[in-house]
């Protein structure tokens, strides 16, 4: 390796040595616009074990989404004589899976979209992947028969590409990951050698120690038997090896780790439902049974007293209106759409309700002609890593060598420049200027896009809940006399709230629901 200029290692303690491996770890996969603690998410915690059935307990789920089919599926296995009611013609809510025939009109007289793509393609607008801790929504998986492919987040030959002057030398230029890993890990080791030949390590390390160190860095970081130097081989791919402190300048380092973390976006092994997210809301539906499920039926709102609860809700395509009466109500609407509903909750619950901001997740999928990241770049599945006001652009894991394929070309939880604003032929064009930085292929073989911002769905105006979730937590989950919150964003488990803190979110009033069901059976129906 030639000599760094101005570069004086400095003698390579054991403390040094881990805070140098630390520094160039860093973290994995952070996606542009998002801070990583707000993507953990812990499981759901244990399934709650229930027991009896209430005499007179009918109830109402209100929304479809993740939380109120599972509410809605152990109120069925409890035996639970009860009703759900969706506004859109979906179940599912976020768990949106894009395909022909999709369409939606972005809110406050917004354009309308309808997808034209072939039949079999498809993106996940909202969630897309499941951690392998996530046993509560992987449970409900194999119990309604969706069945569960791999999803692959990184792949050795996808692209690194940052733009910059603070990243030096190397900005503006496309890497692959194997040629960052392979040379950050090669020249550190060959580094870690001569600081070993130089007896600087200054940790009691025995001749014979040494000398399996030596081998092992010789082997992990591919430098030559011979004279321990790292240089050019096959596997890392064509071309001289770029200088160590480029790479350290350009910060490459910091997306690449020797062991995924078990929890947030880049937790391993992860998952994904053949054919689509849309896939487990389908099967709980399923098994919930569409006797129990009202599509279409728009809350206009939800009325307590001591005896009962009356809603009333609209039909979204022709405006009848309906009323419906229950023992008690369980709210799986996001909080934000609760906050405009006619309801009487407390002072301090609605003051609660409307407290909880949501975040301005946007997605938008591309659909291309051929798979040219396969046939052209042998990159499948995985991520392009880069600082493009892209977000997260990223590759399918899925039909892997057939002829056509969605792309996920922007996928970002905060604002990207003005987009939110901009009509969506200039939103696709946006992410075909940056995109095509990287793949230039990509303006021939693009087919038709869709973008979802979710800020601009109805029934949604924003995608996951954000804020103090722990703070928040005592109140939303309150049984008010007759009603509970059930929507994702009382998640016990989860910050923000991913598919398992819903799922958690629907256990916790599942339990608070019951409890105060049996009480009052109990008690002669109060």
């Amino acid at each position: 390796m030639s000599r760094v200029r101005g570069f004086r290692p400095a003698p390579l303690t054991r403390r040094r040595f881990l805070e140098q491996l630390g520094a160039i770890g860093g973290s994995s996969l952070v996606m542009t616009a998002m801070s990583s603690m707000e993507l953990m998410a812990d499981g759901a915690g244990e399934r709650p074990q229930l027991t009896g059935k209430p005499g007179k307990a009918r109830v109402l789920v209100l929304g479809c989404g993740i939380s109120g089919l599972v509410v809605g599926y152990e109120l069925a296995k409890l035996g639970y004589d009860f009703q759900m009611l969706e506004a859109r013609d979906r179940v599912g809510g976020l768990a949106w899976t894009v395909r022909r025939g999709s369409e939606h009109t972005e809110a406050d007289g917004g354009e309308r979209q309808v997808c034209t793509w072939d039949e079999g393609q498809y993106v996940n607008v909202g969630p897309w992947r499941i951690p392998h801790s996530h046993t509560g929504v992987l449970n409900y998986c194999r119990e309604v028969g969706v069945p569960l492919q791999i999803f692959l987040n990184e792949s050795e030959s996808q692209y690194v590409y940052y733009e910059g002057d603070a990243i030096g030398p190397l900005a503006g230029r496309k890497l692959r990951v194997r040629e960052v890993r392979a040379d950050l890990q090669g020249q550190i080791n060959e580094l870690l050698i001569k600081a070993i030949d130089q007896h600087r390590l200054d940790s009691p390390l025995t001749v014979e120690d040494q000398d399996r160190l030596a081998n092992f860095l010789v082997s992990q970081g591919y430098l030559d038997s011979t004279d321990r130097r790292y240089k050019a081989f096959n596997n890392r791919g064509p071309g001289d090896p770029h200088d160590l402190a480029a790479l350290l300048q350009s910060g490459f380092g910091n997306r690449i780790r020797s062991v995924s973390p078990l929890e947030g976006t880049v937790a391993s092994p992860m998952f994904q439902p053949v054919g689509g997210m849309d896939q487990l809301p389908k099967g709980l539906a399923r098994a919930i049974g569409s006797n129990r499920i009202a599509l279409n039926a728009e809350v206009q709102s939800v009325h307590q007293d001591d005896r009962g609860v009356k809603v009333v809700y609209a039909n979204s395509k022709n405006g009848k209106k309906t009323e419906i009466a229950a023992d008690y109500v369980v709210i799986c609407l996001p909080l934000n759409i609760l906050a405009n509903i006619d309801i009487n909750v407390s002072e301090e619950m609605m003051t609660a309700i409307k407290a909880v901001p949501y975040s301005s997740s946007a997605k938008i999928g591309l659909a291309m002609k051929r798979r040219f990241w396969e046939e052209d770049d042998g990159i499948f599945g995985g991520h392009l890593y880069s600082n493009l006001p892209l977000g997260e652009f990223s590759y399918p894991s899925n039909d892997y060598f057939t002829k056509k394929g969605v792309l996920l070309g922007l996928y970002a939880n905060q604002p990207v420049a003005d987009l939110l604003d901009r009509p969506v032929a200039a939103r696709i064009e946006h992410v075909l200027t940056h995109a095509s930085k990287v793949h230039p292929q990509i303006r021939q073989e693009f087919e038709s896009g869709y973008a979802v911002f979710w800020k601009k769905v109805k029934y949604n105006l924003g995608g996951f809940a954000t804020g103090a979730a722990r703070a928040r937590r005592p109140q939303l989950t309150k049984v008010e006399n007759r009603l509970i919150i059930g929507s994702a964003a009382t998640a016990p488990h989860s910050e923000p709230d991913w598919q398992e803190g819903a799922v958690a979110a629907g256990w916790q009033a599942l339990t608070s629901l019951h409890e105060r069901a049996m009480r009052s059976s109990s008690a002669g129906g109060r």
